[in-house]
């Protein structure tokens, strides 16, 4: 059996790749934009975030803080 092969250069492949990341960026942003309970959540967030209502904590203590 015959096996064809094709050369593709480096800096080909890396702009596929690149293009290929952004693409799914977009997507990603688009399905959260079509969902409306997270738009809700994001806006609390945002509106917590401006009006200091939120607790800093270290990634070892959310799970206490959760309970």
């Amino acid at each position: 059996m015959e096996t064809d092969t094709i050369q593709i250069p480096r800096k080909i492949v890396e702009e596929i790749y690149d293009t290929h990341e952004k693409i799914n960026q977009i997507l990603e942003t688009l399905e959260v934009l079509m969902d409306e309970e997270t738009l809700k959540r994001l806006k609390k967030g945002e509106k917590e975030l401006k009006t200091g209502d939120y607790i800093d904590a270290k990634p070892e203590e959310i799970a206490e803080l959760l309970r």
